[in-house]
């Protein structure tokens, strides 16, 4: 049928005037999901930009690129010494603090050892309100935060749950068991919200903790509206895959390979950079003879696409038998090293190495030891056998930062030894520790070191000694020029970022064992950090007396 030529004109008027009102709508949605000012929680936009903005802390370790540092200039070298505390917000979950407040729009949010959930006004110090649960703990208790996004507090637990709750209440939205075996499998770690453009979904970056009790790490993409497992990748390669042959016999299935530790990455390409941990059993190889693939490795995951494809790996340790997993949260930073310019990621281990790697290549470009080394040819042994770093030594779980104004890298690292005993036999049971030895007795004090590493020269730019470990306070950065890391002897503590000096101090009252945050409120720059009783750190230098379990908050005295 022809239409004359004013019925077509108007026919294109009006499916021009469609058009534009789809493309509106289309862009009014995307504006409100990209948007930055949600009163709730952010949006996946908030989380692309969260290494830029300043205003508030919504991951673990500040941005996807796991880089602990801040463009903030208000607190610097030559004030710091007049920071003081705003105010202190005691726990009643009272345990050892890992955990990394999240800031977002005047509410402070903290998790307790045992999965309860803080919501603080970031004002008073005062409760909003608390989610309290009651897990059963497979083996020690530590939860190292949560996630913001669609209006929930999302957390998971020590007993497996992946649970949702409202962000404004703290009432549950949804409690799913989120793991195969509950016996041997729990989460320790926040969850990433993360939106991948390709597929136009929203989901939650989870990894299981289970790899010395007898399990195989994992690392799973949950639906955030329901809690439904999406994806998920298990870090040891079964029959068929690449890299099975690296485990002898049937050993792969209680392989190990937990991922306990923050994991990077970049959304611009959809890769994931996560470190796995170690084989099992531990400290016996007996039963897993070969390199046992990809524990002990950094390995980077493709997750633009329906499913996670390995893009490429690198072991740090072959057949690992001194639970020296590479534990640091990697961190994503590009700059001239040694002179070449290039996108790099860092690593470090509890056998006392930082790493660097080519970020698109996975080919190791430098490695430094931070810590005291001995005995790493050795194997333990049924009389014992002397290395070092022990199984708390190295570069821990709360990791470094990078300055992009010093070109430097931060990282602390603890100095111990310790006698490596194996077991002739090593047997499972379900809800135990599946080790082929016991945990290493120390030997001799231990101490630590706040390290800078030079991006220029490879090397030391400045070195500062402590009589204690210093690995498990992380260390953050700022524009200023400061470094802000905590002590197992209750020191909060800033120092001079050129010189390494020691410039300030607070005692906290109880060991810090969690990384610090830094963020700006109505114009003012506060520094957070959370404390409580040693735990896992714990070693005879450390005192047990402590004041508890809190957050505390600082600003400038005025």
């Amino acid at each position: 049928m022809m239409l004359s030529r004013n019925k077509r004109r108007r026919s294109l008027a009006s499916f021009r005037s469609g058009v534009a009102a789809a493309a509106l709508t289309i862009g009014m949605a995307g504006a409100a999901h990209a948007g930055t000012t949600s009163s709730t929680t952010p949006t996946p936009q908030d989380f692309v930009n969260a290494a830029s903005s300043n205003s508030n802390w919504i991951l673990t370790a500040k941005s996807y690129d796991n880089n602990r540092y801040v463009a903030l200039n208000q607190i610097t070298p030559s004030n710091v010494s007049h920071l003081k505390p705003v105010w202190t917000f005691h726990i009643s979950d009272n345990g050892p603090m890992e955990a990394t407040p999240i800031i977002w729009h005047g509410t402070a949010y903290i998790t307790s050892a045992h999965d309860h959930v803080y919501a603080i006004d970031l004002k008073t110090g005062k409760l909003k309100w608390q989610f309290s649960d009651n897990p059963h703990v497979i083996s020690f208790a530590a939860n190292r935060g949560i996630a913001l996004l669609d209006g929930n507090v999302y957390i998971g637990t020590l007993s497996g749950h992946l649970i949702a709750l409202n962000a404004e209440t703290g009432k549950k939205v949804f409690d799913v068991v989120a793991v195969k075996n509950t016996k041997n499998s729990f989460f320790t770690q926040a969850p990433i919200p993360y939106h991948n453009p390709m597929t136009g979904k929203t989901v939650l970056l989870e990894n299981v903790s289970n790899g010395d009790w007898g399990g195989i790490g994992k690392i799973t993409a949950f639906d955030p509206k329901t809690g439904k497992k999406l994806w998920s990748w298990n870090t040891i390669p079964g029959p068929g895959q690449k890299g099975h042959d690296t485990w002898s016999g049937d050993s792969w299935k209680k392989g190990g390979g937990s991922v306990w530790t923050p994991m990077a990455l970049n959304p611009k390409t959809g890769m994931l950079y996560a470190n796995v941990g170690n084989p099992s059993p531990d400290f016996n190889a007996s039963i897993r003879k070969g390199k046992n693939l990809y524990t002990d490795s950094l390995v980077a995951l493709n997750i633009s696409g329906k499913k996670p494809k390995l893009a490429w790996y690198h072991q740090f340790t072959p057949g690992d038998t001194h639970d020296w997993d590479p534990v640091m949260p990697p961190v994503l930073f590009t700059t001239k090293y040694r002179g070449t310019e290039m996108p790099l990621v860092a690593a470090g281990d509890k056998g006392g190495h930082f790493y660097l790697l080519n970020a698109k290549t996975g080919k190791l470009v430098d490695r430094l030891a931070v810590s005291w080394q001995h005995g790493h040819d050795t194997h333990p042994t049924l009389k014992g056998t002397v290395a070092c770093p022990a199984t708390l030594g190295g570069i821990e779980f709360n990791g470094g930062s990078f300055d992009p104004k010093t070109d430097m890298f931060y990282v602390p690292s603890t100095n111990e030894c310790g006698v490596f005993k194996s077991t002739k036999n090593v047997v499972y049971i379900a809800g135990q520790f599946y080790l082929g030895g016991a945990f290493p007795k120390l030997v001799g004090p231990a101490s630590g070191d706040l390290n800078a590493i030079s991006m220029k020269t490879g090397v030391f730019a400045w070195r500062h000694a402590t009589k204690l470990p210093l690995a498990v306070g992380g260390a953050l950065s700022t524009s200023s020029g400061l470094i802000f890391t905590g002590q197992l002897n209750n020191d909060f503590s800033a120092f001079d970022a050129k010189t390494g000096k020691k410039l300030w101090s607070y005692d906290t009252g109880s060991p810090i064992t969690a990384p610090a945050v830094a963020f700006e409120n109505d114009g003012t720059e506060y520094i957070a950090v959370a404390s409580g009783p040693a735990g896992n750190s714990q070693i005879p230098q450390v005192a047990k007396a402590n004041k508890g379990t809190m957050l505390t908050l600082f600003a400038l005295s005025k």
